[in-house]
């Protein structure tokens, strides 16, 4: 049995695990939707197992049925969800000048062949056994137990142990792991007390608010947009709260499969006391007001955020409130470290206040180590992280094997 590393090694971005096997199993097969880049191409693959909805996990598996046909598994969440986020992959490549590496039409190739699975499942192939589990990271999202050729490999990513407004924790119990391939985002942080952060959060939006400002509020469109909602209505907002772009399919989606999400009731009371934008007009009418607004795309690389930004740039009493991780080379991340808003064709000096809050949907530092403790498994493989050979030094320091191979290479399994 061999484990091919073909994206997301060393690096956060187009993740892409192959096992070669009896049956060759692809964990992920993810893309860098801004930048262009692709995960390393595969010869055969008899089933895809998709962990989450995301781009840098689902954004390349289209392609994979212009050639073949396997099963792919995951939950009805994500694939709803990962549809929403494929189809606007298109556009943003279009916009942006970058290859169409997939169309519509592949789309549809790829949903006839989607199996659903649940948290708690057990699926048994002919050669295989597939445990699901809940990865709570975001909503559908999951970590998968393989069992094949006498192996038991576990594949964890991403994933978060800590219960937030809009999900359980992660709940992974498996036994008699050989091989954990793990995420290791936050290797080097730890998230502060999501509580304070909350509370926090909320009053910066609220001295916005006092301060005649808009509080601009970039949420990624799945999962992150809604716990934000949920946060804001949890403090009694008495300030009008506006949901732009992507995010509100995605909400609406998330609330149709009230299974996997901690509380929808809470989702839906926060929905309730929201407004959401339709018309690209309305937006210049919003910013006169003092008002918040929760718009994707969360890093400022597409979508209504962008043109909020565009209209209050000049204006101090408003703010740019981002709540996660922003990517290397993001207009958002070049924000929060120049001051300066460059985006196509566009470098804005900012005067707005800017603003960054952690409530990550990954588990942190201390998680991680915990979860390996308690997962103990034969071989660690680090992915998923800007410093996965820092995360398995310290693993081999507690006596674990662990290794942070490089895109491109390949791990024989005994």
């Amino acid at each position: 049995m061999k484990i091919k590393c073909l994206g997301g090694f060393r690096e956060v971005g187009k993740n892409a695990v192959l096992i070669e096997s009896k049956e060759n199993v692809l964990f992920d097969y993810g893309m860098e939707v801004d930048t262009g880049k692709l995960p390393l191409p595969v010869k055969k693959v008899d089933m895809i197992v998709l962990s989450h909805a995301h781009l840098d996990h689902s954004g390349y598996c289209p392609v994979i049925y212009k050639k073949f046909k396997p099963p792919i598994y995951s939950t009805i969440a994500t694939f709803e969800l990962s549809h929403l986020l494929l189809k606007d992959s298109i556009k943003i490549a279009k916009f942006k000048g970058l290859p169409k590496h997939f169309r519509k039409n592949d789309l549809k190739k790829m949903k006839k062949y989607e199996v659903i699975t649940t948290y708690g499942q057990k699926i048994e192939g002919e050669n295989f056994s597939l445990d699901v589990f809940d990865a709570g990271h975001i909503p559908g999202s999951t970590a998968q137990l393989l069992e094949i050729e006498n192996k038991r490999i576990l594949y964890v990513c991403d994933f978060n142990v800590n219960t937030t407004r809009l999900l359980n924790g992660a709940r992974i119990d498996a036994k008699d792991v050989d091989v954990l391939i793990l995420e290791n985002t936050y290797a080097k942080k730890e998230h502060p007390q999501r509580e304070e952060t909350e509370k926090k959060f909320f009053e910066t939006v609220q001295g916005t608010i006092a301060n005649e400002g808009v509080a601009v509020i970039p949420c990624f469109a799945v999962g992150r947009s809604a716990e934000v909602l949920m946060i804001l209505n949890s403090f009694k907002p008495d300030f009008p709260i506006y949901l732009d772009g992507m995010s509100k399919t995605a909400t609406e989606i998330t609330l149709s499969y009230p299974e996997f999400l901690r509380d929808a009731e809470a989702l839906r009371r926060a929905l309730e006391n929201v407004t959401e934008v339709w018309k690209g007009e309305e937006r210049k009418r919003l910013v006169k007001e003092p008002c918040a607004i929760v718009s994707s795309s969360g890093m400022l690389e597409g979508g209504p955020s962008v043109s909020y930004v565009k209209y209050l740039y000049n204006h101090p009493e408003s703010s740019i409130i981002f709540t996660g991780f922003l990517i290397p080379r993001t207009a958002g991340r070049r924000l929060v470290e120049t001051g300066r808003f460059v985006t196509e064709g566009f470098d804005l000096k900012i005067k707005m206040s800017i603003h960054k809050f952690d409530l990550s949907a990954h588990s942190g530092r201390s998680d991680l180590f915990n979860f390996v403790n308690k997962i103990n498994p034969e071989k660690v493989i680090c992915l998923h992280g800007d410093y996965c050979e820092d995360f398995a030094k310290e693993l081999k320091e507690k006596d674990f094997d662990a290794i942070a191979p490089k895109n491109g290479d390949i791990i024989d399994i005994d």
